[in-house]
């Protein structure tokens, strides 16, 4: 048995971009192989089929044959998590290298990722405070790589680290899945006041693509529950659902570039600006390389606005209206009903070159907007 695929690329080029299909029913693995014999990486799980296209010009269609459970032909390849209970660390590796790890441990005032591996093995993301290196910036201790925080939840202060700041605490990790294409963990976690007691509850989903070390791609989906009562967002630049402090080399005070989905470049153009997506870019160890955060369309207030600096600080901010001089919504406060779950996705694409030359608006429509597959 055998099941013929097509994907069609539609309008826009595709590389390395990340599909799914719904098979006729479940399987355990198969192998994927394109049509001119090249068999490539597959991931099944339960009847849903997942591979990346690497390479369909516009308006080209691709022809893929998947054989279930037959030896894949592929080793040596995909996303591998290796967590520790004993550190609250899970080591995110694709193909050989460490991509990044997650540090959860109920010491820290919140979890993050840290360090994170862009192409060419280096670190785009700030050590400090994590790490001493020298000719880092050492400000905003609270800037700790790339985390989920915000500067006023319930007044609670999610943001700094300074006196009187709050702190999210794991619960529980509730799945974790690796594979030949892509992994995922999925995390319960507490906000908590000053007391210690629960604001608000989220569940927290980080997804990996195994793509080449040119191309590195991360999902966030972050769901927030007021499972203890209504939750308010205050409207405050300080904070960002998804926050990245980038590598010091890379600021924008430094030879760093910034520029967004709608031709703004720099911080006078890019911040407090809503944008489908935001790129920051620079040099590392001699290498130039830049991290975009795309966000989706079903986010609130998508486009978002960017709380994005010249010193590094790059986060998706949808709250902070009454800072941002452009905004005509004068209080982004928000509120989430008693009950009810607000959700957000962003999506990490860590690239080389800057955001031209690394077609950085393709590969948000291969997440918006990705190609058609279907069974014939």
């Amino acid at each position: 048995m055998s099941i013929n695929i097509v994907v069609g690329a539609g309008h826009h080029d595709r590389r390395f971009a990340p599909v799914s299909v719904q098979l006729p029913q479940s399987f355990s693995s198969g192998r994927l192989t394109r049509a001119d014999g090249e068999v490539l990486a597959c991931q099944v799980e339960g009847d849903e089929l997942s591979f990346l296209v690497d390479r369909l010009d516009v308006d080209q269609t691709g022809r893929y044959v998947f054989e279930p459970n037959a030896e894949s032909g592929i080793s040596g390849r995909g996303v591998k998590f290796k967590p520790s209970a004993s550190s609250s660390t899970i080591d995110v590796r694709i193909g050989s290298r460490l991509f990044t790890t997650y540090h959860y441990g109920k010491d820290l005032p919140r979890p993050y990722f840290y360090p994170v591996h862009g192409p060419h093995g280096v670190c785009v993301t700030r050590a400090f405070p994590m790490e001493q290196v020298e000719g880092e910036t050492q400000d905003h201790i609270h800037h700790r790589s790339l985390l989920v925080v915000y500067g006023d939840v319930n007044g609670c202060d999610h943001w700094s680290e300074e006196d009187g700041f709050c702190s999210q605490a794991t619960r529980q990790l509730t799945q974790v899945v690796d594979g030949p294409v892509y992994g995922r963990f999925t995390q319960e976690i507490d906000w908590l006041d000053r007391e210690g007691e629960t604001l608000m509850s989220e569940t927290r989903t980080a997804g990996f693509w195994s793509s080449p070390d040119a191309v590195k791609l991360m999902d966030l989906t972050l769901q927030f529950h007021a499972s203890q009562g209504p939750v308010r967002f205050g409207s405050t630049k300080e904070g960002g659902i998804c926050s990245v402090r980038m590598a010091t080399t890379m600021d924008g005070d430094k030879g760093g570039r910034i520029e967004n989905s709608v031709g703004g470049v720099g911080e006078t153009e890019c911040w407090g600006r809503p944008a489908h997506w935001v790129d920051y870019s620079g040099m590392v160890d001699g290498k130039h390389v830049g991290v975009a955060v795309f966000d989706h369309p079903m986010n609130l207030r998508h486009p978002t606005p960017w709380h994005v600096r010249n010193y590094g600080l790059f986060s998706a901010n949808p709250f902070g209206h009454s800072d941002y001089k452009q905004s005509q919504l004068k209080d982004g406060s928000y509120t989430i009903d008693q009950g009810d779950t607000l959700t957000f996705r962003y999506r990490l694409l860590i690239h080389k070159f800057d955001a031209a030359k690394a077609k950085v608006g393709q590969h948000y429509h291969n997440w918006v907007n990705p190609p058609a597959v279907e069974i014939e």
